[in-house]
């Protein structure tokens, strides 16, 4: 290590090199309270507002705080000297040290933007803005993008409406992922290819809207048909149940509910497994299984498997092998996995996003949609240990506070929650 420090220092300096003083053209965000008690990094923050890029590498390198910190102070020294690529390398190390390093991710937003790629620069935005609500200025570059953007593409739309359908469609599309709190024109999409009886395609859309209008019976009944077709009667059952909750005790809807219940027992799955979409609350286990189950895709074994020594004979073993050495869940000092506990609402937001700093470090980009208006939990103190969690995942609208503004960390998840959760989250995975 130490015959490879001084190179990679030799390496930034050169990187750093040229006219000591800059115009800082960018927003540089502010430092955080903890930042102050290290004088060099305080005064390496302070020569680079100032534009000095050489005195701020000097000052960050004498610093002694956490290696991410130092990895996003000198991605900024770089992003000042128009090194984007030097500046993004130094962002995305800062990243994959501490995925929710928020200095780190505002520096990868600006190199977007200076790069013209306003739509990950809208993605990275849209994350920051869920975890730090109050901050004006992610506000208002996150609103900028999406009212411009969003304009843009509905213009396209309509210059192309009765010329070219599949433009026009795919202008629309475009219109409702910046901006899909705009209901009438998912709707509008879903309903197009729901008529060109295109079912996969027009299913993200009918559950993007369900996200909005949770009460829609019209669109409840639509994805229920969707979901049978496509042969997935575990959603099928799901929407039913909503449906239920509405129209509490209807004949025609437990007559379908019954009949799906019967085609989802017939499908090649584990009896357990097929029982938990039936229960109230889950334990560690039947959580492991849905979430290897609904993530198998993305979830890769690029590593020696966790050893768990309480899982032999479990129907959701390999599940838990896969989500344990991915780091989403994790087992106790003496690698008990403890399947049969039940994970309460505050320690499923834990897992919730380590499942979404897995998908980022393994390159799969999400987009958040921030609430309009900062949501706070009326039972969440701010001292709770996994507030800050929580509270970004209620406001990226990933989880739900109930109907008194609650969030009931201490309530045990039912398989709705959670797979409510995980479709929220796969249907804003990028393409």
């Amino acid at each position: 290590m130490k015959a490879i420090l001084p190179a990679a220092l030799i390496l930034l300096t050169i990187a750093c090199g040229g006219v000591k003083t800059v115009k800082i053209d960018f927003h540089l965000p502010v430092l955080q309270s903890g930042d102050f008690s290290d004088a060099y990094f305080r005064q390496g923050w302070d020569q680079l507002q100032k534009g000095d890029t050489n005195a701020a590498y000097k000052f960050f390198q004498l610093s002694e705080v956490r290696l991410d910190k130092k990895q996003a102070a000198f991605g900024y020294v770089f992003l000042a000297r128009k090194k984007y690529s030097a500046a993004s390398a130094q962002f995305t190390q800062a990243l994959e040290t501490n995925p929710e390093n928020l200095q780190a991710q505002m520096g990868m937003a600006s190199i977007h933007e200076f790069e013209g790629d306003n739509a990950a620069a809208f993605q990275i935005y849209g994350k920051l803005l869920a975890w730090a609500q109050d901050d004006a200025w992610i506000k208002l570059r996150y609103e900028y993008i999406q009212s411009s953007a969003t304009q843009k593409h509905l213009l396209e739309a309509e210059q192309a409406k009765n010329i070219d359908k599949a433009k026009y469609i795919r202008a629309l599309e475009q219109a409702a992922w910046f901006s899909p709190d705009m209901t009438a024109i998912t709707l509008q999409i879903a309903d197009h290819y729901y008529g060109e009886n295109e079912w996969q395609r027009s299913l993200p859309f009918y559950e993007a809207v369900l996200e909005k209008d949770a009460h829609n019976e019209v669109v409840l009944l639509k994805l229920a048909a969707i979901y049978e077709k496509k042969g997935k009667f575990d959603m099928a059952l799901i929407t039913l149940d909503r449906l239920l909750a509405i129209k509490p005790g209807d004949p025609v809807l437990e007559s379908e509910k019954k009949r799906i219940r019967d085609s989802f027992q017939d499908m090649n799955l584990p009896e357990k497994f097929k029982r938990i979409f039936f229960k109230t609350e889950i334990n560690r286990e039947e959580l492991a299984a849905l979430i290897g189950y609904y993530f198998e895709p993305f979830i890769k074994m690029d590593r020696a498997p966790e050893i768990i020594t309480d899982i032999d004979g479990s129907f959701a073993r390999e599940y838990i092998i896969k989500t344990c050495t991915s780091g989403i869940m994790g087992t106790r000092p003496d690698h008990t996995f403890d399947r049969f506990s039940t994970p309460d609402r505050a320690t499923f937001a834990v897992t919730l996003n380590s499942l979404i700093n897995y998908l980022g470090k393994n390159s799969y980009t999400l987009r958040f949609t921030p609430a309009a208006a900062r949501m706070a939990s009326a039972d969440l103190s701010p001292l709770h240990k996994n507030y800050d969690t929580i509270a970004f995942l209620v406001n990226a609208q990933i989880l739900p506070l109930d109907a008194e503004n609650n969030f009931n960390p201490t309530h045990p998840v039912s398989p709705a929650d959670v797979i409510n959760a995980l479709k929220k989250i796969l249907n804003n995975i990028g393409n």
